[in-house]
């Protein structure tokens, strides 16, 4: 059974006097773990995929270089010359403990007459916003690894006379592109390229969705700045990307979704949600979305804030981007997310009016299990009515902090009435990533019959229950 949270209310019939709190990550005090410190990297971003791979006990990274060039171009119209736009890499890095970071040389791309780098030969000229998938379900290991990512550019560069600044010319050749690999490192290219002809200028998602038994996968997909899906059975074919999210007038006027970070977590699609702010400050922070198809989206908890921006003057004061992949290490889930040192360019903040004192970087936060949201009662007391459900398994476990008060729990049947002996457990105290519920009673839980659970709570917080 998978573990149910309360980022939406799909598991509960009734709910009184709870409140529904989001909890930020705390962000690692070694950050930025993973600076663009080498002399190819003007920046390193979360635009790809962060996990820990248990075949090979490590955490891995796939993520966007924004490669140096020391190219020129030269405007037709005036004849004048402009540096050459940053070519985006896809870089490689692995770490032990998910803070020291490893960025091995490939040997797989040459910059500045050089194979000792980290950078991957994949996609053509610009790949951007590389989604990593181990897959479990393929039985061909040498497609263990599949990648989605979009890639443009094939022809050169032109200037934009508004921007005041060089682009890469968008092609027909330009959509999302696919990838296989036995190890991650070394990947061949799918000969459908591109499968879907969109532009994606973003990070992707990539997902296996069990109960579909289908690949899904979530970017702008030719919408903008706004989050789109699609899905394939076999990985190569895919469905005309549909609109599943996007801002509305309660973001207020030129808010924007960037980008999401997108996972399904205990059975629940989760996704970290990129708010920019064209119309105002210009910044992005994190908020989240929840959804229990893919399709049909909600935002959490009146749009609180999940991962604020740093401190003024700090790396990440302008842009705080969480990644697609939610890691669960021990008793936390780690989260990578990109740090910007100041607002995006757009109208009201133009390029050559920014200055950013560090480059672009990917940092850590860690956050409780299961803690993205809880249900808090105050002193006088709260409580909630959960859905009934058929009881397949007999041990009731809860994620809650109770350090200042207490949780008690009813079993219930499917009209919300307290079964005899189990109308009140023994009560929970302290904070509990995982407490067991036991009960007076000493008669054992009837499996396979519909059940409802009805907890109460004070001056604590739930996070989540489960049974085993």
């Amino acid at each position: 059974m998978n573990r149910e949270l309360f980022l939406d209310n799909g598991n509960i019939a009734r709910m009184e006097r709870l409140r529904r709190t989001v909890h930020r990550p705390r962000k690692h005090p070694a950050n930025p773990v993973v600076p663009a410190d080498r002399p190819w990297e003007n920046m390193a971003s979360v635009y790809g995929t962060t996990l820990y791979d248990e075949r090979v006990r490590r955490f891995r990274m796939w993520y966007l270089i924004g490669c140096a060039s020391d190219g020129e171009f030269t405007d037709e119209a005036t004849g004048e010359r402009y540096p050459v736009p940053q070519t985006t890499r896809v870089g490689y890095a692995e770490s032990a403990d998910g803070v020291a970071w490893d960025k091995p040389d490939l040997g797989q791309l040459e910059w500045r007459g050089s194979r000792d780098n980290n950078m991957l030969a994949i996609g053509r000229q610009n790949p951007e916003g590389i989604s990593v998938l181990v897959d479990e379900h393929d039985p061909d290991p040498a497609r263990r690894y599949k990648a989605l990512f979009w890639d443009h550019a094939a022809d050169g560069a032109h200037f934009h006379p508004d921007l005041k600044r060089v682009l890469w010319r968008e092609t027909d050749d330009d959509g999302a592109y696919l990838a296989w690999s036995a190890d991650g490192i070394r990947w061949t290219h799918a000969p459908e390229n591109p499968v879907i002809r969109q532009y994606m200028d973003t990070n992707q998602n990539l997902l296996w969705d069990s109960k579909l038994n289908r690949y899904v996968a979530f970017s702008r997909f030719g919408f903008g700045r706004k989050i789109a899906r699609s899905e394939s059975e076999d990985f190569v074919h895919w469905t005309q990307p549909d609109l599943v999210l996007d801002c509305d007038a309660q973001d207020g006027e030129g808010t924007q979704f960037y980008g999401a970070g997108v996972d399904i977590y205990e059975g629940l699609y989760i996704a970290m949600l990129w708010v920019y702010r064209e119309g105002g400050d210009g910044r992005i922070d994190t908020q989240l979305g929840v959804s229990r198809d893919g399709v049909h989206w909600e935002r959490v908890a009146d749009r609180q804030v999940f991962l604020p921006l740093g401190e003024p003057d700090s790396w990440d004061d302008g842009m705080a981007r969480c990644a697609e992949r939610i890691i669960r290490v021990g008793d936390q889930l780690y989260i990578y997310y990109s740090g910007v040192n100041g607002p995006h360019s757009g109208p009201k903040f133009p390029a050559d009016t920014i200055v950013r004192t560090h480059k672009p970087a990917i940092g850590l936060a860690t956050l409780r299990r299961d803690g993205f949201v809880s249900l808090d009662a105050g002193a006088d007391g709260g409580w909630l009515l959960t859905r009934p459900f058929a009881l397949a398994e007999r041990r009731l476990h809860l994620n809650v902090n109770a350090s200042n008060g207490s949780c008690v729990v009813a079993l219930c049947d499917a009209d919300g009435r307290a079964l005899p002996g189990f109308e009140q457990s023994q009560p929970i105290t302290g904070d509990n990533v995982d407490a067991e519920v036991m009960w007076p009673s000493v008669q054992p839980l009837a499996v396979g019959g519909a059940v409802a659970l009805r907890i109460a709570l004070v001056e604590a917080s739930l996070y989540s229950y489960w049974f085993e």
